[in-house]
């Protein structure tokens, strides 16, 4: 796929998380060329056997907090394998610089070790970068040659303090960052997933308060239906006339019921389409040029809109969705476009279940299937819904 179609077809969730770790990766090169910047203005003090060595360490130890970082990034808990690698790699690189012949080089290399030491600490708070920063910085400072300068001890300190917090307040604002936009998409996620529910549980309570009612109804006087025939008694044909009324009754009522529940409103359907495309990570981009629309109109082209979103969510592996609703010369055409259709194409009972709603109002359906590209297309004359 195409880096920068793939781009623009992320989600912002996405996007925020690859822009973050690609943010990282510039820690691999900076320990080396402040070593080699440094080591160039010291020519002859040491060797380049020793000076490769230490960029060797000062690489390591990048790597192994760049792949902390990236699981910080990522959401996953910091394991203990984790915390081992990145403590052990710091002690390690500490201990091979004082031990190497660096010169001079050993203060610069100890400041990157000691930044790359504190930077995974920014995903847990100041409270425990700071004192952290505090310690290192001033470790640093007394073996340095000012050790014996208390005032000198202390500028260094407070200099090496500052730049250690500032990495970490990067690696802070940066995570920080991940989890807001993360917790959006979660909260899109969870606002399509409870208006299905609400939508659901509606339905659910008003057939009950209809059918309740009247099965007990039908219960109770078909109990005294049967006690009356069995005495033989003419009021029975009479009560069981009563029963067919009920029914028949109940059932005018239970299809008024899903009528109205059939009867969604395009508008709406729009936003939340986009909102369940969202939150399935599908970038959406809708279109809608309409005006007052009969309502049975109205309602089959949100039913277009509901079933062809829900089969982009549960068949496709797409990462955009045009969705583009408009009335033109007398007639409502929707046109919905992804770019994750995955095999050949199905003929489900949804799809059939549509061609079979818009045939009475004299519309069409249609798909089609070329490069990775499902479109379904559906039009309704807006004349049919008119009252006569």
């Amino acid at each position: 796929m195409n880096p920068m179609r793939w781009w623009r077809s992320s989600d912002d969730l996405t996007r925020v998380v690859v822009y973050t770790r690609t943010s990282m990766l510039p820690l691999v090169a900076v320990g080396p060329f402040i070593l080699v910047a440094a080591a160039g203005t010291q020519v002859g003090e040491i060797s380049p056997g020793p000076l490769v060595a230490l960029v060797a360490v000062v690489v390591a130890v990048s790597l192994i907090v760049l792949y902390v970082l990236d699981g910080q990034i990522m959401g996953r808990p910091l394991s203990r394998r984790d915390v081992g690698l990145w403590v052990g790699s710091v002690v390690v690189a500490t201990v091979a610089i004082v031990v190497l012949p660096a010169g001079d080089v050993r203060g610069p290399g100890l400041v990157m070790i000691g930044a790359f030491a504190i930077a995974p600490l920014g995903g847990f708070g100041a409270r425990w970068y700071v004192p952290a920063g505090l310690v290192v910085a001033l470790a640093i400072a007394l073996q340095s040659d000012v050790r014996d300068q208390p005032s000198r001890v202390a500028s260094l300190t407070f200099q090496m303090l500052w730049i250690f917090l500032a990495v970490a307040w990067a690696v802070q604002a940066s995570l920080w960052l991940v989890k807001v936009v993360r917790r959006l998409a979660d909260a899109d996620r969870t606002r399509a997933e409870l208006a299905v529910a609400e939508e659901r549980l509606r339905f659910a309570r008003d057939l009950h308060d209809i059918v309740g009612r009247d099965l007990s109804a039908i219960a109770v006087t078909s109990d005294l239906v049967a006690e009356l025939a069995r005495r033989g008694r003419p009021e029975a044909a009479e009560r069981a006339e009563e029963v067919r009324t009920i029914a028949q009754e109940s059932l005018r009522q239970v299809r008024a019921a899903v009528r109205g529940y059939r009867a969604i409103d395009l508008r709406v359907e729009l936003e939340g389409s986009a909102a369940l495309l969202r939150s399935a990570g599908v970038t959406s981009r809708v279109t809608a040029q309409i005006g007052e629309l009969p309502d049975d109109v109205r309602t089959a082209a949100a039913w277009v809109v509901r079933e062809g979103v829900t089969n982009v969510v549960r068949h496709s592996a797409a990462t955009v969705c045009r969705i583009e609703v408009r009335e033109d010369d007398g007639v409502v055409r929707v046109r919905m476009e992804n770019d994750g259709a995955r095999g050949p194409i199905g003929t489900g009972s949804g799809l059939t279940g549509l061609t079979e709603r818009l045939r009475p109002l004299g519309g069409a359906l249609s798909f089609s299937q070329a490069d990775g590209v499902f479109v379904l297309e559906a039009s309704v004359p807006v004349t049919v819904g008119v009252p006569a």
